[in-house]
């Protein structure tokens, strides 16, 4: 599952390299669209969020800053009996407001709460893959 727009570019990069790496498993890719900016918990799929039924899932995003996006793209999945749950980042900024953790990071970093990362990916953003802290 990736959560739009880069998280779920990042999940479609993960998706091509696990079935090459594992043939013989079906892996399958869920769109995950969040409303940032609400306060509630406000989350859609682009598939029944049952379909993820007794699977194992990998919810993947960009960036991980206070957290509450990957919360609330896990919200969408607790009434979903998984195997199991996990979570996958590019970039860890260990400000977390939510008990959000990454299982998975490209890069763990330590900033101040004034500074931002940005990330920019080629399909989505129209120009080379990069981070910058700002």
């Amino acid at each position: 599952m990736g959560i739009a727009d880069r998280g779920y570019i990042f999940a479609q990069r993960l998706q091509k390299i696990l079935v090459t790496l594992a043939p013989e498993k079906s892996i399958e890719l869920i769109k995950v669209t969040i409303n940032k900016t609400s306060r509630s918990l406000v989350g859609s799929t682009d598939v029944a969020a049952s379909t993820a039924k007794d699977k194992v899932v990998i919810l993947v995003d960009d960036v991980l800053n206070s957290g509450r996006a990957l919360a609330y793209g896990l919200g969408i999945f607790l009434d979903v009996p998984l195997k199991k749950m996990r979570t996958a980042v590019l970039i860890d900024r260990s400000h977390h407001k939510f008990p959000i953790f990454s299982d998975y990071y490209g890069l763990k970093l330590s900033t101040i709460l004034k500074e931002h990362v940005e990330v920019t990916l080629e399909e989505y953003d129209k120009t080379e893959d990069a981070a910058w802290l700002v």
